[in-house]
């Protein structure tokens, strides 16, 4: 498939994907470590809330980070 997926190629539907897949990999990832660490609901809630905060919070910065020459479309469709 030449091109990539058909929303995806939207930049702006692209970062908000990265954003959200990075916002659900914090959730996962902080859900596992915080429930191994203690079995209060509250403090896995709250984990569970500040990985995906940090997540997507992540996936902001790396996209701000990258130069705005890799960022724009290639007009190639």
């Amino acid at each position: 498939m030449n091109g990539g997926i058909p929303p995806l190629r939207d930049r702006r539907f692209a970062a908000a994907f990265i954003v959200v897949v990075h916002a659900m990999v914090g959730v996962f990832v902080t859900g596992l470590v915080v429930s191994l660490l203690t079995t209060s609901t509250v403090v896995q809630g709250a984990g569970v809330l500040v990985g995906g905060a940090l997540g997507a919070a992540f996936a902001a910065w790396r996209i701000r980070r990258t130069p705005e020459e890799e960022r724009e479309d290639d007009g190639g469709y």
